[in-house]
């Protein structure tokens, strides 16, 4: 990620011209050089692919553009999966949210925000790693446009109307339940809207001269930043049709002039009640981002503590084989490293299987001998060997140079390897072979059971399913999504009359 916003190539997404134009400024402001629009859904990959961007930030207005669509796109492609994406929507459904999580936004921004908001939001998308980013999207978006109010007498109501007394009446009925703020002008109105602690509803003068009160419910309704403030309108009785236009603009009330101070509070109270209630669901979305933060800092932590105690026993038996001498001491021993080695698989194949799930592993290619991957893995199942009697062959060129992550493909291969021992019969052969060719590696996993014929369809499904969820057994489901990570080959024969054959075709 480049760590200058000059040398950031950002693409701002949104069907709203208004929305887009202030994005595309903002970016701008903080040193982008390169900001690049679309309107639709079909621009967006083309564009993206072409011009190398490092930066997606976009709009969500059903049904024209999905922001959910565009993501999944993103990060379902490898060259697309990192880069940051920023939502921005007044859309707050849970369900949505969610979803935006699992699949891997960076910031989920709502509308109105200021610059300074802005830029931190973007800042943050662009330092942290996907996931980490995703599941601490701010808990404090806006902490005075957006701070969690629950109560009436927490809201700023600003009343604009071109006579002072005026004003003060309305002020003097309302100023003991809700904060007051007073404008003599449009000017002065768009200021305190645009600033750090904006009027959660404004009552607005119809008639008032320069700017009237509806040219102004027009610039609030068509500027993001203020576009979500209730505006009430003040009007005398003879004002019909402005009260219409006024409406369509988006107000959402009027009240008529002389103000009977009983209608005022009513029809205050009753707006209040929807903005308490639309900061509730923001704060309940916030609520439900920092358990899901805490979840995966907390997986990750375990992840991390256990794969440390579990190397540390392993390397304290490698010191004890030496030491054992007795067959009973030594099948123990043989248990144990069983035991330790299946829940390191266990733990990686579930820690792994999580990443692949939300498209947020991240391959670390390594040149390896065959051998040194492969047999000690092998030696992990001696013991289930024994038990079962099996009679376990390997011809494995162990001098064969694979490029790939390591990681990833121990646990292909162990995955596969545990279930041709685990369907194996007691006594039975299983075998392990490898060849090389001039552009792939070729690993071959036998057993002499047959795959059951109701099994057979879905593990066939898995070759070319990114899914995990079609067949019971979760080794066999886990290798052929991580195979499909790795751009290689998996797929099977099975025959009652010559057993089943995992083969695993590698890219040199």
């Amino acid at each position: 990620m480049p760590s200058n916003f000059s040398d950031i190539n950002a693409l701002v997404i949104d069907n709203n011209s208004s929305m887009r134009q202030i994005m595309v400024s903002m970016l701008r402001v903080m040193g982008m050089k390169t900001v690049i629009v679309a309107n639709s859904e079909s621009q967006c990959m083309q564009l993206i692919t072409a011009e190398n961007i490092n930066l997606v930030v976009c709009g969500w207005n059903l049904p024209k553009l999905n922001a959910l669509s565009v993501l999944k796109k993103l990060r379902d492609n490898e060259n697309t999966m990192k880069t940051p994406f920023v939502i921005v929507s007044t859309m707050i459904e849970q369900d949505l949210i969610k979803q935006a999580i699992a699949m891997g936004v960076s910031e989920y921004l709502v509308p109105p925000f200021n610059k300074k908001i802005f830029e931190k939001r973007i800042n943050k998308a662009l330092k942290m790693p996907i996931q980490a980013s995703a599941t601490s999207l701010s808990r404090t978006i806006n902490s005075k446009r957006f701070s969690q109010k629950v109560h009436c007498g927490e809201l700023n109501v600003l009343v604009v109307d071109d006579i002072a007394d005026n004003i003060a009446i309305i002020k003097e009925l309302i100023k003991d339940k809700y904060r007051v703020k007073a404008a003599l002008n449009a000017k002065t109105a768009m200021k305190i809207c645009l600033s750090d602690s904006p009027p959660d509803l404004i009552l607005l003068d119809i008639m008032m001269p320069e700017v009237d009160g509806l040219t102004l419910c027009k610039q609030l309704k068509e500027n993001p930043l203020t576009q979500n403030i209730v505006v009430i309108f003040l009007t005398a009785l003879s004002e019909t049709e402005d009260v219409v236009k006024g409406l369509s603009l988006g107000a959402v009330d009027y009240i008529t002039k002389p103000i009977v101070p009983a209608i005022l509070l009513a029809r205050i109270e009753v707006h209040s009640k929807i903005i308490l209630n639309q900061r509730t669901i923001q704060g309940q979305i916030d609520d439900l981002l920092q358990q899901n933060e805490i979840f995966v800092q907390y997986n990750d932590n375990t992840y991390n503590k256990l794969t440390r105690l579990l190397h540390d026993s392993a390397e304290t038996l490698i010191e004890l084989s030496p030491t054992v001498n007795t067959k009973p001491s030594r099948r123990s021993l043989s248990q144990l490293k069983y035991n330790i080695g299946m829940s390191t698989l266990l733990l990686d194949s579930g820690h792994v299987l999580a990443k692949l799930q939300q498209n947020n592993y991240t391959l670390t290619l390594t040149k390896e001998k065959l051998g040194n991957l492969l047999f000690p893995i092998l030696s992990i199942f001696d013991f289930i060997i024994a038990s079962k009697n099996i009679e376990a062959f390997d011809n494995i060129d162990e001098s064969i140079n694979i490029n790939c992550d390591k990681k990833l493909l121990g646990i292909i291969f162990a995955c596969l390897y545990l279930n041709a021992l685990d369907v194996a019969p007691r006594g039975s052969k299983v075998s392990i072979t490898s060849a090389s060719y001039q552009d792939f590696i070729l690993i071959k996993i036998h057993n002499i059971t047959e795959i059951p014929e109701e099994a057979l369809d879905n593990i066939a499904h898995l070759s070319h399913s990114n899914k995990t969820n079609e067949v019971d057994d979760m080794s066999i489901n886990l290798a052929f999504l991580a195979m499909n990570i790795l751009q290689g080959e998996l797929y099977f024969h099975s025959s009652k009359e010559f057993g089943t054959t995992f083969y695993l075709k590698l890219p040199c």
